[in-house]
């Protein structure tokens, strides 16, 4: 993922890109405890909500990836459905904590 690219497609430099995937992080990381922690309670309207902010923060940073799999995630929770969004949802989280990775981030 070249982040830099990213930054461009969005008419951001880099710099103002990196402070925006800050933000991401934050919010974006306590979004994915709270979607893990749900599904792990059976709760899809609680993962629905944090999938659908998560959906739209990737959504809004070109994260095509983290965007398409939470937009899955989200869409099946949003119609209460449970079964196999555990995996869906392990997924993300490696997409995530690779992200991070490529971000120089750790991850909760």
């Amino acid at each position: 993922m070249n982040l830099k690219e990213l930054a461009e497609s969005l008419g951001l430099d880099e710099d103002e890109y990196m402070g925006m995937l800050d933000l991401f992080f934050e919010s974006g990381g306590s979004d994915l405890k709270k979607i893990e922690a749900a599904v792990a309670a059976n709760d899809a309207g609680r993962a629905h909500e944090a999938s659908h902010s998560l959906k739209g923060s990737a959504g809004s940073l070109g994260l095509n990836e983290i965007y398409e799999q939470t937009r899955i995630i989200d869409d099946r929770l949003r119609r209460g459905e449970l079964g196999g969004v555990a995996e869906l949802v392990a997924r993300l989280r490696k997409s995530y904590n690779s992200l991070a990775a490529a971000a120089g981030k750790s991850t909760p």
